[in-house]
């Protein structure tokens, strides 16, 4: 497995699991569910039974902890009686209510972090990079017929979402935001192609 450093590396960790994991993981944090304790080793469990899964390629624990530190994360395991999901969406236990005030303190120094660099009253020592780092095309899969590119493309207005975020500004982000959506144009016209009869 790949131990990632980079939010973007990241990122597609997370859309990975959701398109395997479609209700336990989101991308869109507004849709995020408290998840069931150590369901990395669930995960880890499925992939043993499958050779062939995409997820082999990313590191699940870092993934998941990751996912877990987002404040859309935070916010909905704030409140005490909050299911805890399975892979399968399924309710195992509660948020409870220690759990809950740990997440609610989590998502407040969240909001007080974002809030100051809004301002722009950031430290001397953090600072933007010069221009957005060099990101490389995600590759298409011409093989997808039109309906799959299509649910390919909903999957990446969702990661853009959640990219830009709150810091449009920010050269990563835009970076990331750019290459997935070069990626949907290149889908878009593989698609027009095809009606067009070429």
């Amino acid at each position: 497995m790949i131990v990632y450093t980079t939010r973007e590396e990241r990122d597609l960790a997370i859309q990975a699991l959701a398109e395997e994991y479609p209700k336990a993981f989101f991308i869109v944090a507004e849709q995020r569910k408290p998840l069931k304790h150590d369901i990395e080793k669930d995960i880890k469990a499925d992939l043993a039974k499958d050779d062939d899964s995409p997820l082999h390629d990313y590191d699940i624990v870092d993934a998941v902890a990751f996912y877990k530190t987002h404040i859309g994360y935070h916010i909905v395991c704030s409140v005490a009686g909050t299911n805890r999901i399975d892979l399968q969406g399924r309710p195992v236990s509660k948020i409870t209510p220690s759990e809950a005030r740990y997440h609610k303190e989590e998502a407040k120094e969240i909001r007080a972090k974002m809030a100051t660099r809004r301002k722009g009253d950031l430290p001397q020592f953090v600072t933007q990079p010069a221009s957005a780092p060099k990101i490389a095309a995600l590759p298409m899969n011409a093989a997808l017929s039109n309906i799959e590119i299509l649910a390919e493309l909903e999957k990446q207005i969702g990661l853009i979402r959640v990219v830009i975020g709150d810091s449009p500004d920010d050269p990563l982000r835009r970076g990331l935001a750019r290459q997935v959506s070069r990626l949907m144009i290149d889908e878009l016209n593989t698609i027009v192609a095809r009606l067009d009869g070429g």
